[in-house]
Formats: C-alpha cells, structure tokens, sequence
C-alpha cells in the first residue's frame, strides 16, 4: 500500500449547490439560460461549501521536466528548450505568462526533473525529483519510489497556495516530448488505439508521427500496459510532469479547491488523479478544446466538456486563464444581476430552460 491508497476528498456540499441554483433561479433571465455560466458555479458552490464564491486569488501551476524518450525521434524542438523556457516563463515572457498577467493571476513555475540544473531565475520553485526520466523504450521512465515523490511534490506546491489563501489552482507544463508520454499513459488508461491517442505535440514531421505512434505501440507491448495499474503505467512511461500535475489536482480534490484542466498533458494527469482517487473529477473544470488528436476524447473519458475552442495547442497551462476569467464574469453575473423581485416580474410565467421543456 503506497500513501495515496483510500486518498481522502473533500465532500462536497449538495446544500451550497441547490443554495447557489436557488440565487440564480431568483435573478432576472430565462431560467437557466446562461448555461454553463450557471452550472460551473453551482459546482463550484458544491466544491466549496459556500453558494456565492469570490475566486480573487488565482495560480496557474506549471511543472517542468524533461523526457528521456526524446531520443527515440518523437520531437522536433531540442531539449534543451525546457530549460530555456522555464526561465523564460519565469521572468513573464511566455504565452501562459502573458495571458495570466492580463487575466490578474498568478503563474507558478516548478523544476520537477529538468535535466539542466542551472541557472535558474530566482522564482523557479525547486522541486527536483530526479533529472529528467529515462528512455522508456530501453527501461521504465521513472522508478516507482520518485513517481510516489513526483505525485507529492505537486500535492506540496499546491497545498502551499492553497495556505496562501488561492481559490483555483490552473495546471500547466513544459517539457520536450511530453505528448509522446501523455499519448502513452492514455493509451494505456483508455484501452483507445495508440493511432488515437497521438497527435502533432509541438510540431513533427510526418515520418515522426509515424515513428512517435509505433514507439507507444511498441512500450505498450513491452510493458503490458493495458493490464497495469495507473501507478505502474506512470512508472513505466509516465513522466515527472504528469506525476507532479497529478499531485495538484489530487491536492485540490483533498481540500476543497477547484483545479482547471488546460490541455493534453494536464487531462491525462486529471485522469490518472481520478483513477487514484475515484470521485476527484468532481473538483476538476475543463478550460479549452485543445488542437491535440486525443483532447476530446481524453475530456469525455473525464464526463467534462470544454468551456471554449480557439485552436490552441500551446501548452503551458495557457487555457486556464481564460477559464478564470469565465468564472469571474459568471459570478459577477451571479451576484449583481437584478432579481425578479426587485423588477416586479413574474417567474412563474417563465418556462424552465435548464431542465427542459414539459408540457
């Protein structure tokens, strides 16, 4: 038994949900006619006891690690761009940086296995599990004992926010080949064909698609991978990216906290956290309809539906701010718009979108 067996959530409050429907059943619209606008509040309502939520501090989490089967010719970008980029988010200068900055939310930037050790700016958070993982086609990518260590340091920086008083944690990573480990990992949990679990990442050619879909067949046979556990398919082809993401959203599904999915990467990281914990998916939102190949399959596995589609596949966490900034319009909307009372309107006349047209 490792220490994520029986992992506790945090319950959710049926209560503050009917509570925070009740206030929008109350205000001046068509009942239930700003759709999703109303039932992610009212979810969110569930996950935090508390019917109207005011989500002022906000984090974007990204882990950063390298990838050992980047040498079997699955990427088109060096290696050494993890490094690089990781300083670069950290000083503000990247797609996710940028979006957070005009959003009003912070971006937190954790070294979990980059291979290059330094330098480093000095708001890089020091989480270092090992450097970098090993090429899963030769031997497992991570040893069992610093997958445990990878899924508690992520659990460690976002119960660390969390303290700081955050009320949504955002999930993002950066890591060269890190498509070809989440296109494993889910393949392995989905039992899909690997030709559907395998996109275009950051850029290939296509003989590298052709090579990265044959490499995840080839690991899948290897290591059995569709009769393991979600613990021993990170193991064996997982990365400290997605361990470290899976911690955040276990984290958030432990105390209360709402945790946003961005792409790829973090929703393979959000499905191997609800395999763990059975029910986490509860505290979890989608954000964005990535471009990769497997996205929406990935989400419908989840029971999840994206908010938006713009065409994105940057990574880096870049479709949580957007989400961020839906919820602060829904809950505005939520608090200040007027009430059927207050503008002498019969509700009882109206019929009920949200639950359908009856006779």
């Amino acid at each position: 038994m490792n220490q994520f067996e029986n992992f506790p959530l945090h319950p959710l409050d049926e209560e503050a949900g009917k509570k925070a429907r009740e206030i929008w059943d109350s205000r001046t619209h068509p009942i239930g006619s700003l759709g999703s606008l109303e039932e992610m509040t009212i979810q969110l309502a569930k996950i935090t006891g508390n019917p109207t939520n005011n989500l002022d501090k906000k984090v974007v989490i990204v882990m950063a690690s390298d990838n050992g089967i980047y040498e079997e010719d699955v990427s088109s970008s060096p290696q050494v761009f993890t490094h690089m980029l990781t300083n670069a988010m950290a000083r503000g200068e990247t797609g996710v940086a940028a979006l957070c900055k005009c959003q009003g939310s912070d971006v937190a930037v954790v070294n979990i296995g980059i291979i290059n050790q330094g330098p480093y700016e000095d708001n890089v958070i020091q989480k270092l599990v090992s450097q970098g993982t090993k090429n899963f086609m030769k031997e497992p990518a991570i040893p069992m004992e610093d997958v445990y260590k990878a899924i508690q340091a992520g659990i460690d920086v976002a119960e660390d926010y969390i303290q700081k008083g955050y009320k949504i944690l955002g999930t993002g990573e950066l890591g060269i080949a890190n498509t070809t480990t989440s296109s494993a990992v889910l393949a392995a949990l989905s039992k899909y064909k690997v030709e559907d679990c395998v996109g275009l990442g950051g850029g290939i050619t296509n003989q590298q698609l052709v090579n990265k879909v044959n490499v995840i067949k080839r690991a899948i046979e290897k290591y059995d991978l569709y009769n393991q556990d979600v613990f021993t398919i990170l193991s064996c082809v997982g990365g400290l990216d997605i361990c470290g993401l899976v911690g955040v959203f276990l984290a958030g599904a432990r105390h209360g906290v709402p945790v946003v999915i961005d792409g790829i990467i973090s929703v393979v990281a959000a499905l191997c956290a609800d395999h763990i914990a059975p029910g986490a998916k509860e505290f979890f939102f989608a954000s964005h309809l990535s471009m990769e190949k497997a996205m929406a399959r990935s989400l419908d596995l989840l029971g999840k539906e994206a908010l938006v589609s713009l065409h994105m596949r940057l990574g880096e966490g870049s479709g949580c701010p957007f989400t961020f900034t839906i919820f602060d319009h829904a809950l505005y909307a939520m608090k200040n718009m007027g009430t059927f009372d207050s503008n002498a309107i019969e509700n009882t006349l109206l019929v009920n979108i949200r639950d359908g047209v009856k006779e």
